[in-house]
């Protein structure tokens, strides 16, 4: 069954500066992972192998967000994923 990883984390920054340390994030995960992302406003709307359309991450003045569809291959692996995604956000967030 596929599955979602869900987080949201807190920032300890302005909201602008939150939203270029996700953009230099977002470039990290496209040149890495070879995922696509597109930006609407301050959203970011990934997909590629392993994630379906509808995922997304997001910042606002308080949080930074992550909304991830996974595929049935990715699934198996969601643990790690959000284990990833986690020491990311904390790598660019603190």
């Amino acid at each position: 069954m596929a599955k979602s990883v869900r987080i949201s984390r807190p920032h300890n920054t302005t909201a602008e500066a939150a939203v270029q340390k996700l953009r230099a994030l977002a470039g990290e995960i496209e040149s890495r992972y070879g995922l696509d992302v597109s930006w609407k406003g301050d959203v970011a709307h990934v997909t590629g192998k392993g994630v379906k359309k509808g995922s997304t991450a997001s910042v606002d003045g308080k949080n930074v967000s992550v909304d991830l569809a996974l595929g049935m291959p990715a699934s198996l692996v969601a643990s790690k994923i959000e284990d990833g995604i986690q020491a990311a956000i904390k790598q660019h967030f603190g």
